[in-house]
């Protein structure tokens, strides 16, 4: 499954939001909680059946989640709410 524009990519930049959020050296371990959260969303994609595209890892963990979720705002009609949901909650606590 995917759609024109792409969950694939997007979930390619929560692919590396995930690898960002693992490299950061944080003692309150808040980003090993954040990466949990990608993981989370990444499973998802793949219950959907989506079929991940690759993207250079060009941004930081919150670069990259912000830029997925513009990928997903440029097709909401077709990214389920799930999805929605995960990728805004998940912005939201990485904004903090």
């Amino acid at each position: 499954m995917d759609a024109p524009g792409g969950l694939g990519f997007a979930w390619a930049h929560v692919r590396n939001a995930t690898a960002a959020f693992l490299a950061v050296d944080d003692p309150t371990s808040e980003s090993l909680f954040l990466a949990a959260d990608c993981l989370d969303l990444e499973g998802l994609f793949t219950e959907l059946g989506v079929a991940l595209e690759y993207v250079d890892e060009g941004l930081d963990a919150a670069g990259s989640l912000s830029r997925a979720s513009v990928l997903l705002e440029e097709i909401r009609p077709v990214v389920p709410l799930a999805v929605w949901a995960a990728m805004e909650s998940l912005r939201a606590r990485a904004a903090r």
